[in-house]
């Protein structure tokens, strides 16, 4: 896997840095400043994991399910699996020439995913550079981090922070997109919505890797990724006591955030005692979110760019000041770099079963 951070030490701070990390985009007329700051931090909140259900929007599409079951990418451990793919994931979060790197490298690590589906899927074709299927993808994460979001916050988006909120989004995946024009998101969040609305009722249908996996979020198997095996065994009784209701959870959470469509897909069905539920549990997001601190609320290389960001704006022209924030680049970025080596470590470093690793973390 390439790396994920160059030599912070080595990095001068750059005056023009919110121009051309996208920051801009969340600010300006029509817009609440704290709002959209409150956005930004939210995609790189750990709460957003509650609503990982949204995300079998991708599995509906019968390529993509065909991919995921022929390659199997989640048949070891399927809660390993998703934490190598969060891992992978962070580099979204990181500045552009990292997000840049990254992204070039899941698109050719992808150029080899292609076949044929066998099973219930015999015959479908599918190639993971096909645009159709990688933007579906991408879009899946968009409408699932813009779907969360006033759950976890109790903050409605006006229309105008709506269309802000996606265009930080879309500047964020831009590296990721395709050449094709079939490959890249819409130019609006009008445009989007009605993209992901007729993606849903024309290409997606119901399957079953889809209804399992969602069936199976309460029976989630011990995440063995970061535990040493003598700890495995101690662990096991509290997580099974445990899984069911963290399952349950996400179960509601992601039903009632998802679109209809992907809900009948999936055959989880909705009853008047959910809604009680969701509001338990939508109450109980909120108070996290506004309770908490940034350092357990937020993935560790985003928390340290919010930090840095406020370091920033905090900074003056006096020598004192710019040393103090020179001084904090350094410190955060060696910070970063550990944590980057982490996530290249442990991420996905190929689309087939992983192989297993010794444990490891830096956090310490």
């Amino acid at each position: 896997m390439t790396e994920l951070l160059p030599d912070t030490d080595r990095a001068a701070p750059d005056d023009d840095l919110d121009d051309r990390d996208g920051l801009a985009l969340l600010s300006g007329p029509g817009l609440r400043p704290a709002v959209m700051a409150d956005f930004r931090k939210h995609i790189g909140s750990v709460l957003t994991g509650v609503f990982a259900g949204v995300l079998f929007d991708e599995v509906a599409m019968l390529p993509i399910a065909a991919s995921v079951d022929h390659t199997g990418r989640f048949r070891e451990n399927f809660t390993d699996r998703a934490l190598r793919s969060g891992f992978s994931l962070q580099a979204i979060l990181a500045d552009p020439a990292q997000r840049r790197r990254h992204a070039q490298w899941l698109i050719d690590q992808h150029r080899s995913v292609r076949g044929t589906g066998v099973g219930e899927y015999d015959g479908v074709r599918y190639s993971a550079l096909d645009p159709e299927l990688w933007l579906w993808i991408i879009a899946s994460t968009v409408h699932a981090l813009m779907a969360a979001y006033p759950t976890v916050s109790g903050n409605a988006l006006r229309p105008a922070e709506r269309e802000a909120a996606y265009q930080y989004l879309r500047y964020l995946f831009a590296d990721m997109e395709l050449p094709s024009r079939r490959g890249r998101l819409p130019d609006t969040v009008a445009a989007f919505t009605a993209y992901y609305d007729h993606t849903v009722t024309t290409k997606l249908t119901g399957n079953g890797f889809l209804r399992h996996q969602f069936a199976t979020l309460t029976r989630l198997p011990l995440p063995n990724l970061l535990l040493p095996r003598w700890l495995r065994p101690v662990l096991t009784p509290p997580w099974l006591a445990v899984r069911p209701l963290a399952g349950r959870v996400v179960q509601v959470c992601s039903a009632k955030t998802m679109h209809p469509d992907v809900l009948a897909m999936i055959g989880f069905e909705l009853k008047a005692r959910h809604d009680w539920e969701f509001a338990l549990y939508s109450r109980a997001l909120r108070l996290a979110w506004r309770m908490l601190p940034d350092r357990l609320l937020l993935e560790p290389i985003h928390y340290n760019r919010v930090r840095l960001d406020a370091l920033r704006a905090r900074r003056d022209d006096s020598p004192r000041s710019r040393a103090r924030h020179q001084r904090a680049v350094r410190r955060l970025g060696r910070q970063n770099a550990r944590l980057a080596a982490f996530y290249e470590r442990y991420g996905l470093d190929t689309f087939a079963v992983p192989e297993r690793r010794a444990a490891g973390c830096p956090f310490g």
